[in-house]
This record gives structure tokens, C-alpha cells and sequence, in this order.
């Protein structure tokens, strides 16, 4: 390997460029022959072809039933049992890539959809000469067959005797794939992309090659009009190691790609000079005990080890390089990861080596090479479907967009587009009764409160003067400072501008569509006064749930509605028609529930926010403790949905009272016009930052806190007292007590150890809600529930 120590910045392209770069002319040359041989001479080309360049001699291009049969009994059984398990595993990551159909009401009577379409007739190339990579099938098979792609076929290269390898042939069985054609190289995808009599033209081409085959797909997509999944070639790797680094692993690292073929490339990146020399050592040793060592030392020859005095060098190289690989062998991997932004696939910690990507962990190992990450991710279950969207109108729909779309056609000039609609309007207000008022396209028509619409905003100091002048005297401040230690004598930005621009990018929605609270008790009172008038409307909450709600709705002179839960804390059936029939602004839906833990019914909540005319509010903030995707992802397709989140759970900063609210932006902007101006203090604001700017602790600790949860749960079964541990999604448990609960309550409060009783709320008698706490904490609670249990002169009498 060349080692460079301290490149300047300016020779960064150089040292990034791949080995096969400088021959990408001819070999596009030499590509664009076979293409127009192939064309020209079909199934005859194809057969001169792998007789000139895979030395093999064919009497067909198919492989044939009988060698179907005798594949299997050449795979050992412990690979075949090691293929299933990395099926499953494979089957498992891109099965839940899966999306249900998108369905969003733009407008009353404006019904828009999207709906994923398997590609038709996919050719799935796979790499079989010096190592023939049945890994690959798996990694693109697997999806296609998810998918529901009608027409799948494989093109792999002929060995010399002109047989197909027998496990790319299990595996294709394994697959239910017939049709394998003796096809490789760039005479392969042009098969794919022309058709020849054996093998039928494609409408996509997936899979990795070498440059030639490279070339062949993007010359396939750029001028033959056949899609590909992306730009996949000699295979690569870039390592970022520091001196927590072990070089024997690095080392087994670089070369597991090294051997894949001489133009592969592999790049160590280190600030630890000791490390590289170290690595480079590992690498000349462990090359030498390698099967296939003169390949991946001609690959050596182009790659590099590279000295960079930081972590920060270190990653900005990698972001421009866009490696295929990267692995971050390093102690701070996760802080890392989070400001990764070109890579085909991440590979995290010491302890996890490329090679795991490649075969058996079940992401794809199908990936964009030769900085092509920049544009292209890897091969997913979306790669083998199309979108395609729908839409449909009612006559209430037409009305409501007709004279938006009238309007920005005749802008446009385009008269015929205008007329469209406008014949239709003419013959609905012919036949058809009055017109929709335009109004009605509102989603909060008759949801917000009539003094709130025409209520002005107050307007802050900080409003009309955004940021520092030499002289600030506009607020009414205290110019000579605070009293204390720090300065506070200036007024918080009202709008928490910073705070929301690093929580958009983080939650993956606009900074407008964020509300801050004073924790998110705030939130849940001023969407009661947004939408409720004092003594005439109502709320629906659904207990046993969180007190707050009810407290709010009380302080507001607010109805409370209640739609109970059921003996396993989900919403009754006949919810979403009770809500229907319901008059009320409101409904109030804790997931995970507070104080069950449990989270509710995707498909019963999907169903309330179509029927229910009020705001639906889902309050998570427990979310970040359950394995369910937030609600925050369906905020476009459901205008009248609030998500509720915190900063008091998993980011464990309850004693700064920040709260959060997702909605669409029309709607945060009502919750804007009335919060009080400074609701957040600037101390808050900025122990907030710091916290965004640490995010990628947050695995880790909840990683923490549910191996706590786990551990007190299998405690817990063991404890004769304990009756039922109810099924939990957030860091507390619910657990029933065959005793006199509150007895057990009191017990435990004479030890020091204070829990929750909710012996009171309804369907929890009985039952005392326990916080997850540190593994120190959680054996003395358990501890201590086997000596109340113990003591025989404490009467814990059994509820009747």
C-alpha cells in the first residue's frame, strides 16, 4: 500500500481516484464492440463470446434441468443450512422496507394515492469467474422475489468446462428461479438489454462487475433505455481507524476486499502514524496466508494508507471519496456515523467487519462504487418497484380546486388545461346544486376557536428586532447584566429559530412544523384553547391514560368525553364510530400509553384520523422507547394530526421542561399566534443545542435502558407477589400485584424506594407503575420486593 502522510487538501481528488479510471475510455470503447456484436449476432454472439472470454466451449446458454438437479447434491449441508440463515436474515431487513399504499386527502373531495409496482421482467447479473458470488443471488433475488417481480432471470459467466457454479444454482432453487443463462461480462448485460433468442430483454439490470460490466449497464441506461440499479464495480473499501483501532482487524478488513479482484481498491485513513505502520505489518503478514494473495496484492498496488491529523480530516475524505464500504473502526463510531454523508453501506465499531454486510447480516451488499454513493444508494426492496400515483376527485373536490387550477393555467398560458376544468365546473353547476364554498377546503373549518382567528398576536421586542446591535434598549432589559454567575439579561429568541432548524433536520420534517412548549403540559393546554370554547365544547381522552389531559380540559371549562380503553389497554372496536358521531375538538391518544406502557393500534388510529372531524393529538412521549415508526412520518397524509414528543424521557432531561408538538405548518402556526412570547428560557435553549448536537448518544443509552427493562422484567416473573407484568413499550413497566398493592407501595417507600401507585386509575387496580432505573437501582427494587414478600409479620392481604 502507498502511504501518505498529511496530504494537503488539494492533492485529496488525486489520491481519491480508482484504479480502473485511467483505462475507462477503451474499456467503454471495447464495451460499445460487444454490445454491437451482440446485437447484431444474438444467441451466435453470445456463444463466441464466452468462448473467447471465458474459455468456455457451450452447446446452450441455459442451464438445463439436469444441472439444476445436480446442484444440490454438490452444496454441503453446513453451507446450504448457512445460506438459509442468511435468506432469512436478508428476507427479514428488506421485508420491512415494505410501505402500505399511500393515501392522503389533499382537499375535502381531492383523494390522492401511491401505490408500489414490481418491476415486470428484471436480469439479475452475478459475478462467477475466479470467485463466483452466490452471495449476490441472495442479495438481489431476495428482494425481487419480495417485490413480486413476474420475470426474474440470471446471467452469470460459464466456467471453462462450461458448468455454472452448483451453489449459485442452490441458491437460485432456493429462490424458485428457472431461468440461468451462461451469459457474463458486458455480453451479459447487453443480452439483458437487447433480448437475443435464449434471453429475453429486461426492463432493469442489477448487480456488481468488474469495469466492464460497469460500463455496459450505464451504457445500457444512457443509451438503450434500460434501467439499472446503479453504477456497481470493482469493489472498494475506506476504513477511518484511530488509536483504539486493532490492525489485525483492519488489516483482515482491507484485504477481504483486496481479494476480490486486482482492480479493487482499499484506503486506510488514520491520525495514529503508530496504527498505519502497525496495519501495514498485519497487511503483509496475513496477504501472505491468503488463498488468493497475488490478486489482492495487485490490488494493493493502486491503494493507500493515508495520515490525517483528525477525526474531522478524516471524515471530510471519506464524504468525498463516497467509499462503497466504510467502516468506522473507531471508539467513537456512533458520533461519526451521525455526519456520514456519502456511503454505500456503514459499518460500525471493532467488532463488525465488511464481511458481514457482504453475506449474512441482511443489509445489501449490492452497492454504488467509484463515488457514486454520492447519487445512488444500494439495492433495496424500493429498487425492484415502481411508484405510481393516483388520483381521483368528487364533484366537492372539482369545486374546491377547479379555480386554483383555472387560475394557474391561464397564468401560464395554457388555455386548453383551463377548459378541462372549467367544462366540468359548468356541468356540475348545471346538474348538480350549489357550489362547495372554497372555504370548506380548510381542514380546521369549524376547529378553531372564532376570538382566535381574529385575535392579533402579540408582538415581542424580539419580533420586530431579530439578533445583537452595538446598543440594545428595546426590551426593557437590565443592561448591566444578571445577578449570578451568568448572564441571562437578555431575552430568548421567541421562535427557538436554532433549536428547531437542528430538530427538523433530525426528525425529518420543516422547522414550521415544530411547536416548543413548556414541557408538553403546555402544549396540551393551548390546544384546548385553540380549538375549545370555555363552557360549550369538549374533549375525548381515553383512560386510563395521562392526567393532564383532564386537568387542562378542568382549568378550560372544557367537557370531558371519555372512550375507555379495554381490559389490555387498546382502543374498543367501535372507537372510530363513537368519535364519528362525536361533537368534540379533540381526542387525546397517549402511544405508548401512560399509565400501561403499551402502544396502541396502528390500524385503529389510522381509522380515527379518517372519520374523526376534530384534531387527533398522539402523544409519544414514550416513542423513543418502542420499536413502532413515529406518527411524525404521516403528518402529510393526515392534516389534522398532532404529534406530541419530549425531552423528559429517553433524552433525560425532564428538569429543563421542553416539549415538542409536530403538525402541519398552517396549524403550529395558530399555536404560535397564541404561546405566550418567551416561553422558553434561553438557558433551556441552550442546554437544548448542546443535547441536538449530541444525538448520537441516544442509541446507546436507549440501548441501556431496554436491556434494564428486559432484565426487570424476567426479575419481576420471578417475584411471587407480582401477578401480571403488562407488556411495555416504554421505559416503565405496569405490573399487577396479587397483594395489597398499596401495602407493597408503602414498603417499598420506607425503603427509600419510591414507585408509582395506580391502584386508583381505571383498569389498574391493583397495579403499581415502575420506572426502568439504573441496573444498581433495579436490584434493589427487586431486592426489595422479595423481603416485603419475605417478611411474614407484613400483611399484604390479597384484593378480593
Amino acid at each position: 500500500m502507498q502511504l501518505y502522510s498529511y496530504p494537503d487538501p488539494s492533492t485529496w481528488p488525486a489520491l481519491q481516484q480508482r484504479p480502473a479510471a485511467a483505462e475507462a475510455p477503451q474499456v467503454a470503447a471495447r464495451v460499445r464492440a460487444i454490445f454491437e456484436q451482440v446485437r447484431a449476432g444474438g444467441d451466435a454472439a453470445l456463444l463466441t463470446l464466452a468462448a473467447e472470454l471465458d474459455k468456455a466451449t457451450l452447446p446452450s446458454l441455459l442451464v438445463s434441468e439436469a444441472e439444476f438437479a445436480a446442484a444440490v447434491t454438490q452444496v454441503p449441508a453446513d453451507l446450504q443450512a448457512a445460506i438459509r440463515q442468511a435468506k432469512t436474515n436478508i428476507e427479514a431487513f428488506h421485508a420491512a422496507q415494505r410501505e402500505p399504499e399511500l393515501r392522503v386527502e389533499t382537499m375535502p373531495g381531492v383523494a390522492c394515492s401511491r401505490r408500489a409496482v414490481p418491476v415486470q421482467r428484471v436480469g439479475l447479473y452475478v459475478p462467477g469467474g475466479s470467485a463466483p458470488l452466490f452471495s449476490t443471488l441472495l442479495m438481489l433475488g431476495v428482494p425481487a422475489r419480495l417485490a413480486g417481480c413476474p420475470e426474474v432471470m440470471v446471467c452469470t459467466p460459464p466456467q471453462p468446462d462450461g458448468s455454472v457454479s452448483p451453489v449459485i444454482l442452490f441458491v437460485a432453487q432456493l429462490l424458485g428461479i428457472d431461468k440461468v443463462v451462461k451469459a457474463g461480462g458486458a455480453q451479459a448485460v447487453a443480452a439483458l438489454a437487447f433480448g437475443t433468442d435464449s434471453v429475453p430483454a429486461v426492463d432493469k439490470i442489477f448487480g456488481p462487475g468488474n469495469r466492464y460490466v460497469t460500463a455496459a449497464k450505464q451504457l445500457a441506461a444512457a443509451e438503450f433505455g434500460v434501467a439499472i440499479d446503479m453504477p456497481a464495480g470493482p469493489s472498494e473499501v475506506l476504513i477511518i481507524t484511530d488509536a483504539s483501532a486493532q490492525p489485525s482487524f483492519v488489516a483482515a478488513d482491507l484485504l477481504s476486499q483486496a481479494e476480490h479482484g486486482p482492480d479493487s481498491q482499499v484506503v486506510v485513513l488514520s491520525d495514529s502514524s503508530a496504527v498505519l505502520e502497525q496495519v501495514q505489518a498485519e497487511v503483509a503478514r496475513q496477504l501472505a496466508l491468503l488463498p488468493r494473495r497475488d490478486v489482492a496484492a495487485r490490488a494493493l498496488e493502486s491503494s493507500r494508507a493515508i495520515l490525517l491529523p483528525d477525526a474531522n480530516s478524516m471524515l471530510e475524505f471519506s464524504n468525498q471519496y463516497a467509499p462503497e464500504h466504510l467502516i468506522l473502526a473507531t471508539d467513537h463510531a456512533d458520533a461519526l456515523a451521525a455526519r456520514v454523508t456519502n456511503a454505500g453501506s456503514v459499518f460500525l465499531g471493532h467488532l463488525t467487519p465488511e464481511a458481514v454486510g457482504d453475506y449474512a447480516s441482511g443489509t445489501n451488499h449490492t452497492l454504488p462504487t467509484s463515488g457514486y454513493a454520492r447519487q445512488y444508494s444500494g439495492v433495496s426492496l424500493d429498487s425492484f418497484v415502481k411508484k405510481i400515483t393516483f388520483q381521483r376527485l368528487s364533484a366537492q373536490g372539482l369545486q374546491a380546486i377547479g379555480p386554483v387550477v383555472e387560475t394557474m393555467a391561464e397564468a401560464e398560458g395554457l388555455a386548453a388545461h383551463a377548459r378541462a376544468v372549467t367544462l366540468r365546473l359548468d356541468a356540475l353547476n348545471a346538474n348538480a346544486g350549489p357550489i362547495v364554498d372554497v372555504t370548506s377546503a380548510n381542514p380546521y373549518a369549524g376547529l378553531i376557536r372564532p376570538s382566535v382567528e381574529r385575535m392579533q398576536p402579540y408582538s415581542s421586542a424580539r419580533d420586530e428586532f431579530e439578533g445583537m446591535a452595538p446598543v440594545m434598549l428595546d426590551a426593557n432589559e437590565n443592561s448591566l447584566g444578571s445577578v449570578g454567575p451568568d448572564d441571562f439579561s437578555r431575552y430568548p429568541d421567541p421562535h427557538q429559530r436554532a433549536i428547531k432548524a437542528d430538530l427538523a433536520r433530525l426528525k425529518g420534517v420543516q422547522p414550521n412544523q415544530i411547536f416548543l412548549g413548556n414541557g408538553s403540559d403546555e402544549a396540551i393546554d393551548l390546544l384546548v384553547r385553540l380549538t375549545c370554547t370555555p363552557g360549550q365544547d369538549s374533549i375525548v381522552i381515553c383512560p386510563p391514560t395521562y392526567g393532564m389531559y383532564e386537568v387542562a380540559a378542568n382549568l378550560n371549562d372544557v367537557r370531558v368525553e371519555r372512550l375507555p380503553l379495554t381490559a389490555n389497554f387498546q382502543l374498543p372496536a367501535d372507537a372510530a364510530e363513537k368519535l364519528a358521531a362525536s361533537n368534540a375538538k379533540l381526542v387525546f391518544l397517549c402511544s405508548p400509553n401512560n399509565p400501561t406502557g403499551n402502544l396502541l393500534a396502528q390500524d385503529a388510529l389510522e381509522t380515527i384520523l379518517r372519520s374523526f372531524r376534530g384534531l387527533v393529538v398522539v402523544d409519544e412521549a414514550y416513542a423513543d422507547f418502542a420499536d413502532a415508526p413515529s406518527w411524525i412520518t404521516r403528518l402529510a397524509e393526515f392534516p389534522r394530526l398532532v404529534v406530541m414528543q419530549t425531552f423528559s424521557k429517553a433524552w433525560g432531561l425532564a428538569g429543563l421542561r421542553l416539549g415538542v408538538a409536530y403538525a402541519s405548518a398552517q396549524l403550529i402556526a395558530y399555536l404560535d399566534k397564541i404561546k405566550p412570547p418567551y416561553n422558553i428560557s434561553a438557558a433551556t435553549q441552550q442546554h437544548a443545542l448542546a443535547a441536538l448536537a449530541a444525538a448520537p448518544c441516544l442509541p446507546e443509552m436507549r440501548a441501556e435502558l431496554l436491556d434494564g427493562r428486559r432484565w426487570l422484567i424476567e426479575q419481576l416473573d420471578q417475584v411471587a407477589m407480582v401477578e401480571h407484568i403488562f407488556p411495555s413499550d416504554a421505559n416503565f413497566l405496569l405490573v399487577r400485584f396479587n397483594a395489597d398493592a398499596t401495602a407493597v407501595y408503602d414498603q417499598l417507600r420506607r425503603r427509600g424506594i419510591v414507585v408509582r401507585n395506580r391502584t386508583t386509575q381505571p383498569g389498574c387496580a391493583g397495579c403499581l407503575r415502575l420506572t426502568v432505573g439504573t441496573a444498581a437501582e433495579n436490584r434493589q427494587l427487586v431486592q426489595a420486593l422479595a423481603e416485603i414478600r419475605a417478611e411474614t409479620q407484613v400483611q399484604v392481604a390479597p384484593i378480593q
